[in-house]
């Protein structure tokens, strides 16, 4: 048989209303008559309507107008101080639950708590614990009352009734490690050391056989520089548990204290071992090392072995090889650097960012087929990024793979919305053509890519040099190299390039000028310095030529 299923969304809103109205008996005014009592249950039961739909506006509005008929209703001035509270107009939640407070003779946990966080909000924090002092006072077996009155005295930076309320929850409750840490700092913030420790202490005694308790103990004397007693506990623990991470970090950090150098790193090193011992806390620790790589090869060393261990107690852990990689990379191991993070990237290929600092450092090594192979791994990862598709068709473009780089250059054309991605595509792109000796693609997609960035000099110099190899529209040339030296005067590649289209023209004193410029300035470059020979010669200057060629055989 067919059946009508419940609708459930609007089960749930009926649920949600039946709670919010579930403590309004005695909250309408005796005084009412029954018009004014069934026209405020409409205005009420309306309002948390438009409450649980979240209209927060529309419920203001009609709880206000229940407000008009009673003004007294305690129920509603507690609604009105939490739509306040839900849209964190937190001064005014106060007023509002300050007058519910006064409306309502009797203790109402929820509006006492309410007013307590709202006191909270706005940073009344000695007013929010005397509340939830009350709440105590009140309902003396709820534990969170003792817990927000401890913590709001601790805003207050009143740490004496913090604690008085903290040493209550214990004489009623018991000792936790919560309280007990508790009270062991703010006795530490006060002054008051021995007590601190008394509490740890009597932590400890609540459960001898809990070595995480003895630790604890162990910390607040290190805390209190009472070194001696913090090694015998942590020794203790070792005896116990040889392996305890915990311990024998306490323990390195003990000797390092007391410049006991070879020691605290032998303890340190123990921790590292412990896979306990969460991977960020060492992470921690390896970044303390890195400014002092350059300036102090021991603590190098140290720094590499201490990433060791992590990659071999972690090695499900990218963050462990990066931390290696970076320490290796810091080093100068590039090599070492690149093998970290290409582990890292078989853990979290999805991490774009490990794909960059592992590009990065095949730039720094200069080897383009490394730099190939790993960003077209990282195009089949991230088919979107257009800085990978610059990269890569860079590299096949540098290892003589041109149309693998237009190929490349030209997806990447297809996903690329920033002018400057576009510029670095369609400069592959023309390059790679040319190489191709397929020079109208080459100069139509220069003229392309100077419509989208027409300050663009490295296009400019390079659309002019091909003219001129080609002695093509060297006029054009000459107008463009012009325009890249005035955005780049001093570039002496852009000075060759000036002085080859003047050559080109059969200006030969003219380029003679600008060659010789370019030649000064970067001697060792042969192709410089051969345009530079070639102008001697048509000025008949063989000598001076041959010298120059010389040199650069020389070099």
């Amino acid at each position: 048989m067919k059946i009508n299923p419940i609708n459930i969304s609007t089960f749930v809103l009926s649920m949600l209303l039946l709670v919010s109205c579930a403590n309004r008996k005695g909250t309408v005014s005796n005084g009412l008559n029954y018009a004014q009592k069934t026209k405020f249950d409409q205005l009420y039961f309306s309002a948390a309507k438009q409450k649980v739909l979240g209209n927060y506006n529309e419920a203001a509005k009609q709880f206000a107008e229940a407000l008009k008929i009673d003004p007294n209703s305690h129920d509603v001035m507690y609604q009105m101080a939490n739509l306040n509270m839900a849209v964190s107009d937190f001064h005014n939640a106060v007023y509002w639950a300050e007058n519910s407070m006064l409306a309502n003779p009797k203790f109402n946990y929820w509006y006492a708590g309410q007013l307590a966080q709202a006191y909270n909000k706005v940073g009344e924090f000695t007013k929010s614990a005397a509340i939830f002092e009350v709440m105590m006072d009140e309902e003396p077996e709820r534990r969170r009352n003792y817990e927000e009155a401890s913590r709001q005295y601790v805003n207050a930076g009143q740490f004496k009734k913090s604690i008085e309320i903290l040493e209550k929850y214990v004489d009623r409750f018991g000792i936790n490690e919560d309280a007990a840490r508790l009270l062991e700092s703010l006795n530490f913030q006060i002054g008051k050391p021995k007590e601190a420790l008394a509490w740890m202490k009597k932590l400890v005694e609540s459960d001898p056989d809990d070595i995480r308790y003895q630790g604890l103990l162990a910390e607040s004397y290190s805390r209190d520089e009472k070194w001696e007693e913090a090694k015998a506990i942590y020794f203790r623990i070792l005896s116990k548990e040889p392996q305890n991470g915990y311990a024998n970090f306490g323990l390195s950090e003990i000797y390092q204290k007391s410049n006991e150098e070879d020691s605290s790193f032998h303890y340190l090193q123990l921790a590292f071992e412990d896979k306990l011992v969460p991977l960020e806390m060492k992470l921690k620790v390896v970044g303390s090392f890195f400014p002092h790589l350059q300036s102090n090869e021991k603590m190098k060393e140290q720094a590499i072995q201490l990433t060791s261990k992590l990659i071999n107690v972690h090695d499900q852990e990218a963050k462990a090889f990066l931390a290696h990689g970076d320490i290796l990379h810091a080093s100068g191991d590039l090599l070492g650097a690149r093998e970290s993070l290409l582990q890292a990237t078989k853990i979290s290929g999805s991490d774009i960012g490990i794909w960059r600092k592992l590009l990065s450092i095949d730039d720094e090594l200069d080897d383009l087929e490394m730099l190939k192979e790993d960003s077209k791994n990282a195009l089949e990862l991230f088919p979107s990024q257009p800085f990978l598709y610059i990269i890569n068709s860079y590299a096949c473009f540098a290892t003589d793979q041109f149309q693998e780089a237009i190929t490349v250059a030209e997806e990447g054309m297809d996903i690329a919305l920033l002018k400057h991605d576009k510029a670095d595509l369609l400069s592959t792109i023309a390059d790679a053509s040319y190489e191709l000796k397929n020079f109208d693609k080459c100069f139509e997609t220069y003229d392309e890519l100077l419509e989208i960035s027409p300050k663009n000099d490295g296009a400019l110099n390079n659309y002019a040099y091909y003219l001129s190899e080609q002695n093509q529209n060297l006029d054009k040339a000459l107008t463009m190299i012009n325009e890249a030296l005035q955005l780049n005067p001093n570039r002496p590649t852009y000075i060759d390039t000036k002085g080859w289209v003047l050559f080109k023209q059969g200006k030969y004193e003219l380029a003679l000028v600008e060659l010789e410029k370019a030649y000064k300035m970067i001697p060792t470059d042969s192709e410089v310095a051969e345009h530079y020979a070639q102008c001697l010669i048509k000025l008949d200057k063989v000598t001076e030529a041959n010298e120059v060629r010389e040199s650069i055989n020389k070099n």
